[in-house]
């Protein structure tokens, strides 16, 4: 009898799935915000947006393994505190009208220090994924260090480049220079948690 009921307790544990799981969404008065920094010889400029959603779905207690990210950036809205290169930008290198969102999808955690994200603490996060950019996908490996504060929500931090290469994108060209092939990412994102359904 009492290893019936040890069985018993193990296959409902199982069946209840992780119990710490829990999920998470940026809010369109969050603050987020994305910023990519493109140098050349004679220059450098920033490009920012708040336009950015996305959602995040996790076991904060056990970070390593898998995961569902995702995170858009609406790239139309990206300003770069000119409004011509803007709308260069826009309309001969990245193309919006035709494809107006850059998305990472990330499916896995590959490391995580600490493995679990401590109450009001952080952790760095390596987050394996799919970076969907002007009509090209990649796979990327991309360190996140993602904090909890007090209230419960999730701050996500991350600095990464990006080829235009790679991802068919026609280098900028201002003052007959050429702006660098890697162009400097950064993300801030707020994220609140989302109030589970009930049974």
């Amino acid at each position: 009898m009492f290893r019936l009921l040890a069985l018993l307790t193990m296959i409902a544990a199982f069946d209840a799935g992780p119990a710490a799981a829990a999920k998470f969404e940026i809010t369109p008065d969050s603050g987020s915000e994305v910023v990519f920094t493109s140098k050349a010889p004679m220059e450098t400029f920033t490009g920012k947006t708040r336009q950015v959603s996305g959602w995040v779905d996790f076991d904060p207690t056990q970070l390593e393994g898998p995961l569902q990210l995702e995170i858009q950036v609406q790239l139309a809205d990206f300003d770069t505190g000119m409004k011509k290169r803007n709308q260069h930008m826009r309309d001969n290198h990245l193309e919006t009208d035709q494809y107006p969102v850059a998305t990472f999808r990330g499916t896995s955690v590959l490391a995580a220090k600490p493995s679990s994200l401590p109450t009001s603490g952080s952790s760095t996060l390596t987050v394996h994924g799919q970076l969907d950019l002007h009509g090209v996908s990649q796979p990327r490996d991309i360190e996140l260090q993602v904090g909890r504060d007090a209230a419960g929500d999730l701050t996500v931090t991350g600095e990464f480049t990006v080829a235009l290469s790679a991802h068919a994108i026609e280098r900028p060209k201002f003052l007959v220079m050429k702006l660098a092939d890697e162009q400097l990412v950064n993300i801030d994102l707020t994220l609140q948690p989302v109030a589970k359904e009930g049974p």
